[in-house]
C-alpha cells in the first residue's frame, strides 16, 4: 500500500500531462483563434494574419525549447492515457518542425495576380498551416498507432485545404481537375494505413507503442512454439492421421493458433511502413508530379520540411525504438529489407531527374529528396546496429558486442536527426529565396530568371548559395556535418558499405546542378529581368533565407554544437519510454561525454602550454643574435650560463 501511494503520488496530474505536450495544444488554440479572427475581421489585407501566426508559432517555440535536455525527459513516459509519449527525442523534433512551420508561414506568399486579387482571397492560409504543423506535433508525440495515422490524416488533409485555399490553379479547370486527382491515391493510402493498424490490433491486442515490442516479441514467440507441432507433422503426419485423428486435428489447430497472430502482424507492419513511405513520396510511393510543380511554395515547402521531420520521427518511434530486434529489423522478414532499396531507387532517380529541371522549386525539391534517401539510409543503419545486439558473437565476447552495438546505434541516429537539422533549414532556406523573386508565382521561377542574379540582389544570391550548398552537403556548412555522420554509419556497417559509392555519386551530381545554379546567378547573362503582374514579395522570404544561411553557417563551423543536440535524444533512442534502462545508458552517455569534454579542455590547455613554450624557445634563440656587439661585460656576465657545480669528493675508505 504504501508503494502504491508513493507512484500515486509521482503520477503526473493533467496539468502536468498537458504541460508536457504544450505546442499541440497552442497550436490548436492558436488556430481556432485565427479561424475566429478571419470570421469576424472586417477588413482583410495580404498577410493579416501573418505576424499573429508567427507569434503563435514562436511561443510554441519557446515551450519546445525550455523541454530541450530537461533531465525529466531521461526516462520518457506516456501522458494521456498513453496516447501521447514526451521524451528528448520529441522535444527536439518539436523545435525543429516549429522552426520549419515558421519559415513556411513566414515565406508564403497570397494567391492570384494584382488584377485577380480580392479581399475574400485573404485569411484562410495560416489557420491550415497551424493545423497542419499541429498534425505533425501529433505524429511526433503519438503513443499509439491510431494516434499515427490521425496525426498523418491531419497533417495530409490540411496540407490539401492549403493548397486549394490559396492556388492559383484552381481558376484552371484542367489544373484544378488535375489536383482534385490527387484525392484518390491520398484516400486510398489512408484506408491501407488504417488497415495496417487494424491487422497489427488483431495480432497484438492493442495499438499502443507502451509494451509494443513485448507484445512483438511474444507473437513471434508463440509462432516459433508451434514449430514442433510443424516438425512432427512433416515427418509423421500421416501415420498420425491414421492411427489418431483427433491428436492430427489438434496438431493442426495448435500450428494455425502458432502462426495467425503473425500472419497477421507482418501484413500490418509492411502497410504501416508502406503508408508511412508514401506520405513521404518515397519511389515508388513517390507523388504525382503535378502536386509538387503547380503547388505553391509554401505548401512544397511543407512536405519538404514539416511533413519530412513528422513522419521521420515516427519511424525512429516506432521501427528503431520498437521494432529494432534482430528478427524484425533484419533478413528474412525484417522490414529493413527492402528499405535500403527503396531509398538508394528514390535517390538515384531524383538525382537523374534534377539534371533536365529548369524550374527552381522542383529542383529543390528533388535536392530534398536526395537528404531524405540519405536519411532513410541511416535510419536502417541504426535499427541493424541495435537489432545486432547480442547476435553472432562467436568471434568477440558478448559484453563488448553489445557496447559496439549500442554505440554505433546511436551513433548513426545521431547523423539522422543532425541530417534533418541542415536538410529542414536548407530547405526552407532555398525556397524562401524563390519565393522573393519578384513578380512570379514561385512554381514559374526558372533558371534563367536568376541570371545575373548576384547583380540585381547581391544578398539574396548569396543566401540561396549558401543553403543550396549546404543542402548538397559543402564543407563547412552544416549540411556536411549530417552526410559525413551518415557516410560514417554506413562505413561502419559491413552489409552497407557498398553503398557509400552510390551515395558518393548521387551528391557529386547533386552538386553539379548547383554549382550550375550558383554560375548563372553569378556569371549568367542579365537577359531577363523579374517581370510579371504579381504584386511585389514583403520582406519576410528574403528576411528567412537570410536566417537560413546564417544557420547553415554557423552549425557547421560550430558542428560540434550540433552534435550535442544531436546525442541525447539518440542515446534514448532505442528504448522504450519508461524503461529503466534507458535511465542506465543515459547515465553511462552522460559519465563518457563528460570526460570527452575534459579530455578536450585538457588538450586545448597542453596546446596552447606547447605553443607558449615553443614561442618562447624561438624567442630565446632569436635573442642572442639580436643583441649588439658592444654589449656591457656586466650583461654578458648575466647571460652567460653558471658553471656546473663539481661532484663531491668521495669519503676515504
Amino acid at each position: 500500500m504504501i508503494m502504491l501511494g508513493l507512484i500515486a503520488d509521482n503520477a503526473p496530474t493533467l496539468v502536468e500531462q498537458l504541460s508536457d505536450t504544450a505546442p499541440i495544444w497552442i497550436l490548436l488554440v492558436g488556430a481556432l483563434a485565427l479561424l475566429l479572427s478571419n470570421a469576424f475581421a472586417r477588413e482583410r489585407e495580404p498577410g493579416f494574419l501573418r505576424m499573429l501566426a508567427l507569434l503563435i508559432v514562436g511561443v510554441a517555440t519557446i515551450a519546445a525549447w525550455l523541454r530541450i535536455g530537461n533531465p525529466i525527459d531521461d526516462l520518457g513516459r506516456f501522458v494521456l492515457s498513453s496516447t501521447l509519449v514526451t521524451d528528448h527525442l520529441t522535444a527536439a523534433c518539436d523545435l525543429l518542425a516549429l522552426v520549419a512551420l515558421a519559415g513556411v508561414v513566414g515565406l508564403a506568399r497570397e494567391r492570384g495576380t494584382t488584377r485577380e486579387t480580392t479581399r475574400r482571397a485573404f485569411g484562410e492560409r495560416e489557420p491550415l498551416l497551424l493545423l497542419a504543423g499541429a498534425g505533425a506535433l501529433i505524429c511526433i508525440h503519438a503513443g499509439d498507432l491510431l494516434v499515427v495515422w490521425l496525426g498523418v490524416e491531419l497533417l495530409s488533409i490540411a496540407a490539401l485545404l492549403t493548397m486549394f485555399a490559396g492556388h492559383d490553379a484552381v481558376g484552371d479547370p484542367a489544373k484544378r481537375s488535375a489536383l482534385l486527382i490527387q484525392l484518390i491515391p491520398g484516400a486510398i493510402v489512408s484506408c491501407l494505413l488504417l488497415l495496417g493498424v487494424a491487422l497489427i490490433y488483431a495480432a497484438l491486442g492493442t495499438t499502443s507503442l507502451d509494451g509494443f515490442a513485448g507484445a512483438a516479441t511474444r507473437v513471434f514467440a508463440q509462432w516459433g512454439g508451434v514449430q514442433r507441432w510443424v516438425i512432427v507433422l512433416e515427418r509423421y503426419g500421416a501415420e498420425i492421421a491414421s492411427q489418431d485423428p483427433a491428436a492430427h486435428q489438434q496438431a493442426r489447430n495448435e500450428i494455425v493458433r502458432g502462426l495467425a497472430p503473425a500472419a497477421l502482424f507482418l501484413p500490418g507492419l509492411l502497410l504501416l511502413l508502406g503508408g508511412l513511405l508514401t506520405k513521404l513520396g518515397l519511389l515508388p510511393f513517390a507523388r504525382r508530379r503535378e502536386l509538387v510543380e503547380e503547388a505553391p511554395l509554401h505548401v512544397t515547402a511543407l512536405w519538404s520540411t514539416v511533413v519530412v521531420v513528422a513522419l521521420v520521427a515516427v519511424l525512429l518511434r516506432v521501427f528503431v525504438g520498437a521494432l529494432h530486434s534482430p528478427r524484425l529489423a533484419n533478413e528474412p522478414y525484417g522490414w529493413t529489407g527492402a528499405l535500403p532499396s527503396v531509398a538508394l531507387v528514390t535517390g538515384v532517380w531524383a538525382s537523374v531527374v534534377v539534371l533536365r529541371q529548369r524550374r527552381l522549386s522542383r529542383v529543390v525539391a528533388l535536392l530534398a529528396l536526395v537528404q531524405l534517401s540519405l536519411v532513410l539510409l541511416a535510419i536502417v543503419a541504426a535499427a541493424s546496429f541495435h537489432g545486432h545486439i547480442g547476435v553472432g558473437s562467436r568471434y568477440i565476447a558478448p559484453t563488448y558486442e553489445i557496447l559496439w552495438s549500442r554505440l554505433a546505434g546511436d551513433e548513426a541516429y545521431t547523423a539522422v536527426l543532425v541530417l534533418l537539422v541542415s536538410h529542414v533549414i536548407a530547405t526552407v532556406g532555398c525556397f524562401a529565396a524563390i519565393g522573393a523573386s519578384r513578380g512570379f508565382r514561385g512554381p514559374e521561377v526558372r533558371m534563367q530568371h536568376w541570371a545575373g542574379m548576384a547583380a540585381r540582389r547581391p544578398g539574396l544570391a548569396v543566401a540561396f548559395a549558401i543553403c543550396l550548398l549546404s543542402l548538397v552537403g559543402l564543407p563547412p556548412l552544416a549540411g556536411f556535418v549530417g552526410k559525413l555522420g551518415v557516410l560514417r554509419a554506413l562505413a561502419e556497417h559491413s552489409a552497407m558499405r557498398w553503398m557509400i559509392i552510390v551515395v558518393a555519386l548521387e551528391l557529386a551530381v547533386c552538386a553539379w546542378v548547383v554549382l550550375r545554379i550558383i554560375a548563372a546567378m553569378y556569371f549568367g547573362d542579365e537577359t531577363v529581368s523579374e517581370p510579371g503582374e504579381r504584386a511585389e514579395p514583403s520582406l519576410w522570404p528574403a528576411r528567412i533565407a537570410t536566417a537560413a544561411a546564417l544557420l547553415s553557417v554557423g552549425l557547421g563551423l560550430f558542428g560540434q554544437q550540433l552534435l550535442v543536440f544531436a546525442r541525447l535524444p539518440a542515446a534514448g533512442g532505442s528504448f522504450e519510454p519508461g524503461d529503466d534502462d534507458r535511465l542506465e545508458w543515459l547515465e553511462q552517455r552522460r559519465v563518457s561525454w563528460a570526460s570527452e569534454g575534459q579530455r578536450a579542455v585538457v588538450g586545448d590547455e597542453a596546446a596552447e602550454l606547447e605553443a607558449a613554450e615553443l614561442e618562447a624557445e624561438t624567442e630565446s634563440e632569436s635573442q642572442p643574435e639580436s643583441q649588439p656587439e658592444s654589449q656591457p661585460e656586466s650583461e654578458q656576465r648575466s647571460i652567460a650560463p653558471a658553471p656546473a657545480p663539481e661532484p663531491p669528493a668521495e669519503p676515504p675508505a
